[in-house]
This record gives C-alpha cells, structure tokens and sequence, in this order.
C-alpha cells in the first residue's frame, strides 16, 4: 500500500483512523487486539500526544497500531516522521570522585590466597592418582593368581572308551523345504490434490474459482505465533452480506475459522494482514497464497464442476 509524502502534524492520526474504518474494526477491538486504553487510541488519532504516557509510549502505541491494522511500520514511520514524537534524551549517570577513588584502590587479594585453591587442587589430582596406580596393581596381582590356579592342558586325561566311534552312522539332514511366497499387492495411492492458484487479481481483490456442485467448506488456519493476531473476517458475497463465521481479531477467537456448507457462490474473506496467516483450504484443497499484499480481498467463486 503506497502513501503520499509528509503531511501536517494531525495527518498521521486520520490516516490511521481511515485505515482502521476502511477495515470495519471498531476502537473497541483495537484495543482488545493491542490492549491499548481506548482513550490513548483517540488520543492518537486526533494527534493529542500529550494525553499520553510519555513519547516513548506514544512511539510503541503508534507502532502497535499500525501493526493491528496489518500496516508496514517502517512506511508509516518513514512517512509521517515529522508527525512522530522526539523520542526522550537518556541522562548520563557520572561516577562520583569517591566512587571512581573507591573503585581504584580497592584493596588486592594477597598471593598466598590466590595460590591456595590451586595448591589444593594439585595434591587431590596427585591423590587420585596414587589410588588409580594401587588399584590398578591389585588387579593384576589377582588376575596372575587366577592363571595360576587353573590346571593345565597336559594334565587333564581323556577316557578312550568314552569317545565317540569313528564307524557310527551320523543320519543325513533334509534340505529345508521353501515356502510359498506371498504375494504383496500395493494399495492404491491417494491422488493428491494442486492448490489452487488466483484467476484474477486487481489491487487488493484476488479471485479463486473453486470446482463445487453444491456447497463449499472452508478452513482458514491462522499462525500462533503471528503478533499482533491477523484481522480475518468471512462474509457471503460482500462486506454488506451475511457473516458465515464470527470475526477473528485477536490470539483469543477460535483459531482455524471454519465455514461448514456455505450455499453461497461468493464468498469473501477480507484478510488484515497476510503474513498471520498459515494456509487456506477450501473443499479440502488448499490456496496458493499471494504472500505480497498485506491487506487482501479473497474472493471464492463457486464453479461447476466438470
């Protein structure tokens, strides 16, 4: 969305307040999505910045705003800076002569006591160490007495009459019979569906026809993370016609906004800021979204299937 060059001092206020009408949002919805006193939002839109907080305040309200309403801040800042309140000067703490003086001749750790911990450290590593070499010792005392111990190959006899005869008959074995395969059948792929790409757009207007022999269903799936929570309202061919879903404002409405059976061949959903929102399905195929206009006019127009 394009906006002209630097206006007077009231201009950033009725720029937001037409922006925020042109979208059907009430202040108070602003101020249940931003959580922004109502009276500080006039106070914006009518430039009385001195009604607010501080100018820090006023700077972080503008922005939030701007944000509800699905605006690029960085335009709005840009193009009404002259409109925007000077942001408050830091002060600079000094130190104190007595501080700085403290600070510097603040006494030194002794010698002795910085070396103490390492001290210690190196005689329990020498410790360790000590026992790791006795224990290691004691191991292989035990294991050269364990060899010792046993009897060897030499003196153990072998009774003949207990061995086995070379003439005894050793019965043949059968080959193992191989089984029947079974047959694996494939089970048939499920056909999955294009998205669905825009017929015709023009400026905020995005046209979809949709294959559709009775009614249409609609799932529109919003991200949890998006801040501030996208506008997102559905309403049967027009802003002036019947809402087939309650309004999506803030993180707190039922998140997706489903549309169940809608008899209507037009459907549109106005969308207040586009990078809220995660996926769009319609009769369980999904929309290729135009992710470059923020604020958009989603048209669905119903088609015969063929």
């Amino acid at each position: 969305m394009k906006m002209e060059g630097v206006l007077p001092m009231t201009e950033l206020g009725t720029y937001l307040k037409e922006q925020r009408e042109t979208l059907g949002v009430s202040l108070e919805q602003i101020q249940s999505t931003t959580k922004i006193q109502k009276r500080y939002i006039v106070a914006i839109e009518e430039g009385a910045y001195d009604q607010l907080p501080g100018a820090f305040y006023a700077r972080a309200f503008i922005k939030t705003y701007a944000e509800a309403l699905g605006l690029d801040v960085d335009e709005v800042f840009e193009t009404y800076k002259r409109d925007l309140p000077e942001p408050e000067a830091q002060p600079v703490v000094e130190l104190s002569r007595r501080a700085t003086y403290s600070k510097s001749t603040a006494p030194k750790k002794s010698v002795a006591k910085r070396w103490i911990p390492n001290i210690i450290i190196i005689l329990l590593i020498f410790a360790i160490g000590v026992a790791l070499y006795y224990a290691l010792q004691n191991f292989l005392d035990s294991s050269d007495k364990a060899n010792t111990a046993a009897p060897k190959q030499s003196d153990v006899t072998i009774d003949e009459g207990d061995a086995p005869s070379q003439e005894t008959d050793v019965p043949a074995t059968e080959e193992p019979k191989e089984e029947p395969k079974e047959e694996v059948t494939e089970e048939p792929k499920e056909e999955v569906k294009k998205p669905l790409v825009a017929k015709t757009t023009s400026g905020q207007d995005i046209t979809y026809e949709v294959p559709a022999d009775k009614t249409m269903d609609v799932s529109i799936s919003i991200k949890k993370d998006a801040s501030p929570s996208p506008f997102v309202g559905v309403r049967d061919t027009s802003l002036e016609g019947e809402a087939l879903a309650p309004d999506h404002i803030n993180a707190s409405d039922p998140n997706p906004v489903v549309v169940k059976d809608a008899k209507t061949d037009l459907i549109r959903i106005r969308i207040g800021s586009i990078k809220g929102i995660d996926k769009i399905v319609v009769n369980d195929q999904e929309l290729k979204l135009n992710r470059s206009l923020l604020v958009q006019n989603i048209y669905l127009k119903k088609v015969a299937t063929p």
